[in-house]
């Protein structure tokens, strides 16, 4: 795609291509400094083709640049990799959650631009991008810190991510130091409350997969 204008003067959006590969490197090692290899992939990524649905296929690279030509931000996302190793999810059921489940694995921005909403601007273009797609939610890791700010962008926070896959069957997944923010992309995704759990299900994000009205969890499984 070409570029994109936001809200701040001067910013443009645009794709990432593999001559951005040296700048988006520096931005992750410093969003990251504690592991250096934690996007060791993200090199070879950029060079893959630029096919949609999304910048490369199935993966959203973009970047944000100043009217000069400098790289003052860059946004990653794509399937969840906990998709493919979730004993509860088989191999034909991941690919079909990966077409309507995405995740954004780093948000950078340059030390000298943080604060001017140049982080806000690519993550709207993101939700835009991935509801065009036809993915149903959107997801991330979100450190306590972050949790307001990514409240504002329209995203509920949560402990667990819950997706059901059936009206009485759902399958969750928890990450760490960190929880989850969730926003759905499509009229079909919603969040439903089911006593029984902290945290609420994802209904809806495949056909036949909405959550029982009435349904609660009675610590063990599901029930009506």
């Amino acid at each position: 795609m070409g570029t994109t204008r936001t809200r701040l003067p001067g910013i443009t959006l645009r794709d990432a291509a593999p001559a951005d590969a040296d700048a988006v490197m520096r931005l992750l090692a410093d969003v990251n400094p504690d592991d250096p290899d934690a996007f060791e992939d993200v090199r070879p990524n950029l060079s893959l083709s630029q096919e949609g649905p999304l910048s490369h296929f199935r993966a959203l690279m973009v970047v944000a640049e100043s009217s000069e030509g400098e790289t003052l931000g860059a946004l990653l996302a794509g399937p969840p990799l906990w998709l493919f190793g979730h004993p509860g999810v088989d191999v034909a059921l991941a690919h079909l959650l990966a077409e309507r489940i995405a995740m954004i694995t780093a948000v950078a921005v340059a030390p000298e631009q943080r604060g001017r909403g140049v982080g806000s601007e690519l993550v709207r273009h993101s939700v835009r991008r991935f509801t065009r797609a036809g993915y149903g939610l959107l997801t991330l890791n979100c450190f306590p810190g972050l949790e307001s700010y990514y409240q504002g962008l329209g995203f509920s926070i949560m402990d667990d991510l819950n997706v059901s896959l059936g009206p009485l069957n759902a399958v969750g997944h928890r990450w760490g130091d960190t929880r989850v923010a969730a926003r759905p992309l499509d009229r079909y995704t919603t969040f439903a409350d089911v006593p029984g759990l902290t945290s609420p299900v994802v209904s809806g994000i495949l056909p036949n997969t909405r959550m029982a009205r009435g349904a609660y969890f009675d610590g063990e499984q599901f029930r009506a």
